[in-house]
């Protein structure tokens, strides 16, 4: 089964950076289970509060016996979209916080869209060049490089 990694990067840092952060866009059972905590702990305190007020409010509701249908489809309603969205709420968050949005992968694990991504953004390490050396016959001024028997570049 794949999932998809959303891959940002801190802001001004280069595309191949190892502290990028993958986010698997996909469903979170820590998130449907412990919705309040998910969201704090991901320092999204403002979905994190309002998460809270609701599912205070569920709690009240379930406590009532004409509404404890209602109470409990709101606890339900929080910790779904929690868990469905919280992933893309987290990268929008990182976003609004200069983040950049380098990639989305789709790979069956962590490891393999790591694998993934790094080889799409490594640098070539570069030959080790040759030694010039110098053709025989041709004046090597200082400031005026050879022209091949033309005339130089300043028309000499």
């Amino acid at each position: 089964m794949t999932a998809s990694y959303l891959i940002l990067t801190p802001p001004g840092a280069p595309a191949a950076a190892e502290n990028a952060t993958f986010i698997r866009d996909g469903f979170r059972w820590t998130a449907f289970f412990f919705p309040v905590p998910w969201l704090l702990v991901h320092r999204l305190w403002f979905w994190g509060i309002i998460a809270l007020v609701l599912q205070v409010a569920a709690s009240i509701l379930t406590d009532s016996s004409e509404l404890a249908a209602a109470g409990f489809t709101l606890a339900l309603a929080v910790s779904l979209l929690t868990a469905l969205e919280g992933p893309q709420v987290l990268a929008r968050s990182r976003e609004a916080r200069n983040w950049t949005l380098r990639s989305i992968v789709s790979a069956r694990d962590l490891q393999t869209a790591e694998q993934i991504y790094y080889s799409a953004h490594a640098t070539p390490e570069k030959p080790a060049s040759a030694p010039t050396l110098p053709i025989a016959g041709t004046n090597t001024k200082a400031g005026s490089p050879p022209a091949l028997g033309l005339l130089g570049y300043d028309g000499e």
